[in-house]
């Protein structure tokens, strides 16, 4: 066990949050899930600069607007960069609504499970007023990632996941948030996230975390650079057996939960609890594989039990 940002990463070093694809607990979401109603039907980028270092020189030209529009599909090419601190306004037919589960998803063209090019989320009901969900970063900062990066230390960045896999965003995560309307979500941005640990340059997460991805990705020869966007899709509600997500054996209820948190079909004999900014905030042991914790102790707010290797979001009520 080590800590990193006081927080206890596993015996692999691994973070508190959902890994790559097919790994367990991970949450990815296929282009072609059966969950997937909708894709977007609009969409606008102002593209950033090549290198953010000379933020009046070239700009990006990789993929056109339209290529965010429709299927993601698994094409590595069919995408728009944004560029360093690019964004990129999509529109939909219908607005999201908020429902039980993740509302939408995000896809890049990443090439593999660690390549991760980086983009925070907003969301608007009305185009002006725009909320971004609180990510979080324990990449560490030592020195500039210009390759790797392990997933489970990141969480609600779009390009968590290869292409043809979606980051999922649940909007009751915003339940809270002055000026939108959760039931009725008409827009979604994505802001490319410039990578550098240069602070001149750098960008931060919801809890001061430097954000380091891969700096600098201009690419001369493709014109690309930055979050490469291939889609944004709208899902379907539901509770449980969300078509395509990495398969998952425990049962957690009732979530949302006040008091207590009964836990069905886990394998390990000990439970984890962390919050959003990744520090763990409470433990239980679990003699058998139907058992009971209490979560009285626990603040109203979000929270990832890490439980037989995977990570399940709990909201405390």
């Amino acid at each position: 066990m080590a800590l990193l940002f006081g927080v206890t990463t596993n015996a692999n070093g691994q973070g508190p949050f959902c890994g790559a694809v097919n790994t367990p607990g991970c949450n990815a979401i296929r282009y072609d899930s059966s969950i997937v109603i909708g894709w977007a039907t609009g969409c606008t980028v102002v593209r950033g600069p090549v290198d953010i270092v000379d933020p009046d020189g070239p700009r990006v030209h990789f993929g056109e607007d339209h290529l965010a529009i429709g299927e993601a599909g698994t094409s590595t090419t069919n995408a728009v960069s944004l560029g360093d601190g690019g964004t990129a306004t999509l529109t939909f037919a219908q607005p999201i609504s908020n429902g039980p589960g993740p509302d939408f998803a995000v896809y890049e063209n990443s090439f593999n499970d660690s390549f991760l090019e980086l983009a925070f989320v907003e969301v608007s009901s009305d185009g002006e007023r725009f909320v971004r969900f609180p990510a979080t970063s324990l990449t560490p900062t030592e020195t500039q990632v210009n390759g790797n990066i392990d997933p489970t230390m990141i969480h609600n960045l779009a390009g968590k996941f290869r292409v043809g896999y979606g980051t999922p965003f649940d909007l009751a995560e915003l339940s809270d948030s002055a000026g939108i309307d959760i039931n009725s979500i008409t827009h979604v941005r994505l802001v490319d996230v410039v990578g550098t640990i240069n602070p001149a340059y750098a960008t931060y997460d919801a809890f001061g975390h430097m954000v380091n991805d891969p700096y600098p990705t201009n690419d001369t020869i493709w014109g690309s650079g930055g979050f490469d966007l291939t889609g944004v899709a709208v899902l379907a509600h539901t509770t449980a057996g969300i078509g395509d997500m990495a398969s998952t054996t425990v049962t957690v209820y009732p979530n949302p939960t006040s008091s207590t948190l009964n836990i069905s079909g886990c394998r390990s004999r000990h439970a984890e609890m962390y919050d959003m900014t990744g520090q763990k905030v409470a433990q239980w042991d679990i003699p058998s594989d139907h058992h009971q914790i209490s979560t009285a102790g626990l603040t109203t707010g979000i929270y990832v039990l890490r439980i037989d290797g995977q990570s399940i979001k709990v909201i405390k009520k």
